[in-house]
């Protein structure tokens, strides 16, 4: 029986949404209890989205042999918690190539821990080349594909969409755009994505306060039931 999660989010661009989306991930699983939630951010030495989660994180130096143990070991070995993992883009390929030299996701469905893979894709080519290389890095986890409406489509390249549907996923995700003024919002180290679904918004503009529910509910309505059986918050 799967009794957490692991949702790694990555891309192979370092400004393209992906560290909102670990943001909104992360926050809307505060929501079920902060004790069931653990950030590592692989953004060192000063973190990029530890500082929304001053309580629940660690940064993590991939480059250091003991970094590396303490996050695959934390998240296999942490029962009834789950774990966003922000992946800088600088270490995509280190990372998915440890994770699939230990085995890690048949490990971790082993320990009851199942492990999700989104995957931020850009405009270019080469980041579905990027995904197709993150897919076959994996043995059993689930796999997502972002497109983050902010950046463009890939798609609408020659060739791409061909490439695009042989990647084996369990489905696509549409990251909605947020206008300017939102995202500057959203974006400052003082808003929280729980306190807003919380109904702690009062002193925001109408007009934010509706385009953020409503680039929330585009989100939610999905939701799809994962290979684990469990339906997953995004």
């Amino acid at each position: 029986m799967i009794d957490s999660h692991i949702y790694i989010i990555c891309s192979d661009k370092a400004r393209n949404g992906k560290t909102l989306f670990a943001r909104l991930y992360a926050d809307r699983l505060s929501l079920s209890g902060s004790n069931r939630l653990h950030v590592f951010d692989t953004d060192y030495p000063h973190g990029g989205i530890a500082s929304y989660f001053p309580d629940d994180h660690d940064i993590i130096d991939l480059s250091r042999t003991q970094d590396q143990m303490q996050l695959f070991d934390t998240m296999i070995g942490g029962a009834g918690i789950n774990y966003v993992v922000d992946l800088q883009a600088s270490l995509l390929n280190q990372f998915f190539s440890i994770f699939h030299d230990i085995s890690f996701d048949t490990g971790a469905r082993e320990a009851g821990v199942g492990v999700v893979v989104y995957f931020i894709v850009d405009r270019s080519l080469n980041s579905i080349h990027e995904a197709e290389k993150v897919r076959a890095h994996l043995r059993c986890s689930e796999f997502v594909l972002v497109h983050n409406e902010a950046i463009g489509n890939a798609l609408a390249i020659p060739g791409a969409a061909e490439e695009y549907e042989d990647i084996e996923k369990d489905r696509d995700l549409l990251f909605p755009k947020l206008s300017d003024e939102t995202l500057a919002l959203v974006e400052s180290a003082d808003f929280s994505f729980s306190e807003f679904i919380a109904g702690n918004s009062e002193d925001l503009p109408i007009e934010i306060r509706r385009e953020l529910w409503l680039f929330l509910e585009m989100i939610y309505n999905q939701r799809r039931v994962g290979g684990s059986e469990t339906v997953h918050l995004i």
